[in-house]
């Protein structure tokens, strides 16, 4: 069999990921941080680990700024929902997964927040042109996938960021795509 709809199931998982969780399964089941029994130390050492892991890996400033969800969706809607305020306005890619254009969308419906599209389908220049268009007084956040699943266009990631800050905006990464594909360090970005 031949199966290439693996972008959002991941299937079929690799070995490595098979063992992590059978081990996880097998052996952190207890509550890191709430109790001084040996399993629990076990777990929480290991919970730190991977938060310490995760920090050099994307180049983030402490452990204490790596938090853990269920998946990207979810951690999209904290980011959004957690920093956008009654009266604000976002910019976002045209490219942009469901997991962003849902919830802020459905924040603009109810009169919360406005948003604007950036057309993100032509050159890196015409990219920056339209995100900087779309800002006005009241842009708080930008939301830019780095790479879309459906096109397999990498977005200027980098000098976004720089065009959102250069402004006082916020700005928020989908790496969902091509986070341990590409080298995607915080500090630097």
């Amino acid at each position: 069999m031949i199966y290439l709809d693996n972008s959002a199931t991941t299937f079929p998982k690799p070995p490595g990921v098979i063992r992590a969780v059978n081990s996880a399964v097998r052996q952190y089941g207890f509550n890191p941080g709430r109790g001084g029994y040996p399993q629990s130390v076990r777990t929480a050492k290991a919970v730190y680990d991977t938060r310490s892991a995760v920090k050099d890996f994307f180049g983030v400033s402490g452990e204490e700024n790596v938090i853990f969800t269920s998946g990207c969706t979810e951690s999209l809607n904290i980011a959004i929902k957690g920093v956008l305020r009654k009266g604000d306005h976002a910019v976002i890619s045209s490219m942009e997964h469901n997991s962003v254009v849902r919830p802020v969308h459905k924040l603009s419906k109810s009169g919360y927040i406005s948003y604007s599209v950036a057309d993100a389908s032509g050159t890196d220049e015409e990219i920056i042109n339209s995100f900087r268009k779309s800002i006005n007084e009241r842009t708080r956040l930008f939301v830019c996938t780095h790479a879309s699943n459906v096109f397999g266009k990498r977005l200027p990631a980098e000098r976004l960021c720089a065009l959102a800050h250069s402004y006082g905006i916020l700005f928020c990464l989908d790496a969902a795509q091509t986070a341990g594909v590409f080298d995607i360090d915080l500090q630097r970005i």
